[in-house]
């Protein structure tokens, strides 16, 4: 049996280094969020610190999401083989779909949080949460596309 040969006929994911880069950014925005959602969230009681704190939880996996497609994506892109690149691909591509639902319903969920708190700070904090996770699951379709 002969050793097979690295072919690379497969494209990369367009622009690598933007996606990856991309994907660091929003992480770290919606953790960042998440951490000042979290120090309002000590001033609240009731209805408000539960909205606060569901809606933190939204942010929270938003990142492990976005955390999860970056290293997807890394090790899809190291792959030599075409065989074991198809495969990845596949499977990448499943995750993508998966992630960017998820991510939707984040938005959905956050969205009814929103409704329910009083505090302006945290109806701030929760929008802009909302739209990184929005922006996130962009994000994860424009990767998706690349790989048709």
């Amino acid at each position: 049996m002969r050793p097979r040969k690295p072919t690379n006929k497969i494209p990369p994911i367009a622009a690598k280094k933007a996606v990856e880069s991309d994907l660091g950014t929003r992480k770290k925005n919606l953790l960042t969020q998440s951490q000042d959602l979290e120090s309002i969230a000590k001033s609240l009681t009731g209805v408000d610190v539960n909205s606060a704190l569901s809606i933190d939880e939204r942010a929270q996996q938003g990142a492990m999401y976005l955390d999860a497609t970056y290293w997807f994506v890394g090790i899809y892109d190291r792959m030599q083989y075409d065989e074991d690149k198809n495969v990845a691909k596949a499977v990448l591509q499943n995750r993508l779909g998966f992630y960017a639902y998820m991510l939707d319903m984040a938005v959905d969920q956050t969205n009814g949080y929103l409704g329910l708190t009083r505090v302006p700070a945290v109806a701030q904090q929760g929008q802009r949460i909302r739209d990184e996770l929005r922006a996130a699951k962009v994000k994860l379709d424009e990767i998706a596309a690349s790989l048709k």
